[in-house]
């Protein structure tokens, strides 16, 4: 596919702007699994937009390398089995992780291109909140009590005199 339409920059805020920042912003599934590769730094988790996780990577590599020096290999088992369940654990969910962080991206790129809803907005209006709206049908004595009020309006306006 031709991509020559991102190098362009037609200025201002419309659709074309968003799609090129979000063509620049989107996580790439290829880049994602080759970072799994480093995964004892986390820095899948930090392409992702997850510090929490690349943070955990990262706290739980330097432990299990300070027990691997202080104690031996014997006490590094323990967390090397952590960071090896959450390597499959990664493994696993990685794609729909992808899936999120895009979404998420996405999301924040097309709702920044529009003004805010205005005050008391509550969305588009259901079936229910129409049935509210509308008044309901009168019964067959109001009916019958509107037209004697009509009837009687009229026939004082005729007894009026012109």
């Amino acid at each position: 596919m031709n991509t020559k339409w991102r190098e362009l920059d037609l200025g201002g805020e419309g659709l074309q702007a968003a799609n090129l920042r979000l063509a620049r912003l989107l996580r790439r599934r290829a880049t994602a699994w080759g970072l799994l590769l480093l995964f004892p730094t986390g820095a899948h988790c930090w392409y992702l937009r997850e510090p929490l996780a690349g943070s955990a990577y990262l706290v739980l590599t330097v432990l299990a390398g300070a027990f691997w020096l202080a104690a031996g290999p014997a006490y590094t088992w323990p967390g090397l089995a952590v960071i090896a369940l959450l390597l499959v654990r990664d493994a696993l969910t990685l794609e729909n992780r992808i899936v999120a962080c895009n979404k998420k991206l996405r999301t924040a790129i097309y709702l920044s291109q529009c003004a805010a809803a205005p005050p008391g907005f509550r969305g588009h209006h259901t079936a229910l909140d129409d049935a509210a709206i509308v008044r309901r049908m009168p019964t067959f004595a109001e009916q019958e009590a509107l037209l004697r009020e009509i009837n009687a309006r009229k026939n004082e306006n005729s007894e009026k005199p012109g």
